[in-house]
């Protein structure tokens, strides 16, 4: 397509209207083409245009020649522009297996996000596009890295991705305008360069003249289709997420939309959501289970049809009890209260409020330890005649408990456990003197409920 109609259907389709515009100018072919054609369409669209040139000081000489080049453009022009001068090396070895463009890439993005004032527009062009679906498609991609580049995300606009290289610059052989080459394009060891100067050839050997045209449509119906597909998947997300954060029942989706879920789900929990990852999961589903995907860290567990991520044992170290305010786990305290029992009809009262955290104290008082949950740990609830297997209650409990489960031993062995309740022989009788009531609650909480235990006795 030819640049000037591209870049007016371009701001035609996405409204672009009384807006400020940076264009971002390197000043080879594709980007003078840009402001060319943005500043044609200027009056018509109420645009306010200014330049950005990033200086990568990779180049030597050519650096402060493409420098100069975009300067004297720009005065020609009339047009504002702004140099910003970021430093790729040290980038690249602050971020070790770093390639060079890919260092190169984000420091040129977090120039543009730190100076740019409104939209960036930026020169990729649909021989851009062709090359970047080849270089996915031959790492391996899913339907997303097919779309190619988007017109559109964020702050940044493509208005020239429905020309291609070849459009660009005969469009600017018409205009007698110049442009600048960038030397490294030349070279093959950048994979980009190679898939510009071996791959693409034999591709337009194939369709003469249309290559690039056809990979572009392509890409309009693959983009439809990948926000068709990640609407859905986030309507199926809201549909099976629990109030605790755990998904249940995906069992049952199209495999496409199961793998969506899961990538969000891991993505929520700053977990990455690679295919091996995602993978890993969705066999998961079928048949339950667990297995690690952080080593050491992290392991991904499906009980019940309920999809939840189960990080390593937080290091907590036992502590005596104390009456009062106890704390083991950063954000939680443990209020401990001692209290007579005048008589057992008054404990009666409020027997139902705290039957899972009233203990016999003059049971437990010389040892009592509190302390988080270990492997092995079994208890015979108080009314229950089987004993406990606290690991596999806990695959009935909300997600977040399992990391900061609270629990009191003593000599004997297990004694309490947050939720669960009083091992039957800790339990309160009508013999008990001395009772102690356990509260757990958030640290910037008070320890409140609708009968405190002071009310009573």
């Amino acid at each position: 397509m030819r640049p000037l109609d591209a870049v007016r259907q371009f701001l035609e389709r996405e409204q672009i209207q009384n807006q400020a515009v940076v264009c971002a100018l390197s000043g080879g072919a594709d980007s003078v083409c840009l402001l060319y054609c943005l500043l044609k369409w200027q009056k018509k669209y109420q645009l306010r245009i200014s330049a950005i040139h990033i200086q990568h000081n990779l180049r030597g000489a050519e650096s402060i020649r493409d420098e100069r080049f975009c300067a004297d453009l720009c005065q020609k022009f009339h047009v504002s522009l702004k140099i910003v001068s970021v430093d790729v090396q040290t980038y690249q070895q602050e971020h070790s297996g770093c390639s060079v463009e890919t260092a190169a890439r984000e420091c040129r993005y977090q120039a543009f996000c730190e100076h740019a004032e409104g939209l960036v527009a930026t020169a990729h062009n649909a021989s851009d596009n062709l090359e970047t679906v080849i270089f996915r498609l031959a790492r391996g991609t899913g339907l997303k890295g097919l779309c190619g580049i988007p017109q559109k995300r964020d702050i940044y606009i493509r208005p020239l991705l429905k020309s291609s290289r070849q459009e660009i610059e005969h469009f600017l052989s018409e205009q007698h305008l110049d442009y600048i080459t960038d030397s490294s394009n030349q070279q093959d060891i950048y994979t980009r360069n190679f898939i510009r100067h071996h791959i693409t050839p034999l591709l337009s050997g194939i369709c003469p003249g249309s290559t690039e045209k056809s990979i572009s449509m392509m890409t309009d119906i693959l983009t439809e289709e990948e926000n068709f597909l990640a609407f859905s998947a986030k309507t199926a997300y809201a549909e099976h997420l629990l109030p605790d954060g755990t998904l249940k029942d995906l069992q049952n989706l199209h495999p496409a939309v199961q793998r969506r879920c899961i990538r969000i789900f891991l993505e929520s929990h700053q977990v990455s959501s690679n295919y091996l990852n995602v993978l890993t999961v969705q066999k998961l589903l079928q048949h339950g289970g667990q297995a690690e995907i952080i080593r050491g860290e992290l392991t991904v567990h499906v009980s019940h049809h309920v999809l939840f991520l189960e990080r390593k044992l937080p290091d907590v170290l036992p502590k005596p009890l104390i009456i009062g305010e106890n704390q083991i786990f950063p954000g939680y305290l443990v209020t401990a209260e001692l209290v007579q029992k005048k008589n057992f009809s008054e404990f009666e009262k409020i027997h139902r409020i705290f039957a899972n955290s009233a203990l016999d104290y003059d049971i437990i008082k010389e040892s009592a330890v509190l302390h988080g949950r270990t492997n092995g740990l079994y208890l015979k609830p108080d009314g229950k005649n089987h004993t406990v297997s606290v690991k596999k209650w806990l695959q009935t409990q909300p997600v977040s408990l399992r990391n900061s489960l609270h629990c009191l031993s003593d000599a004997s062995g297990l004694v309490w456990v947050q939720n669960l309740g009083v091992s039957c022989r800790a339990c309160v009788t009508e013999h008990t003197q001395n009772m102690l009531i356990l509260h757990v609650h958030t640290a910037n909480t008070e320890c409140t409920s609708d009968y405190h235990i002071s009310d009573v006795y």
